[in-house]
């Protein structure tokens, strides 16, 4: 569920990037918000998965300190 989660974040953020920039090219002003906006959502789901991978190698190496 939480990989369904992450990928779902992540398109919507490539999304609100690519609506962004086309509205900027437009020249309206709300393009700048959507590009902020999907540049937060993307660095929000590469901290988590940084933070996860993190996770994991910790625990991995207390077990094998267990052993």
């Amino acid at each position: 569920m939480a990989l369904v989660l992450r990928v779902v974040s992540a398109v919507l953020g490539i999304l609100f990037v690519v609506a962004g920039v086309a509205d900027v090219v437009s020249r309206t002003p709300w393009g700048f918000l959507g590009v902020i906006g999907g540049a937060l959502v993307l660095i929000g789901v590469v901290v988590d998965l940084r933070r996860e991978r993190r996770e994991r190698r910790a625990e991995r190496e207390r077990a094998e300190l267990d052993l």
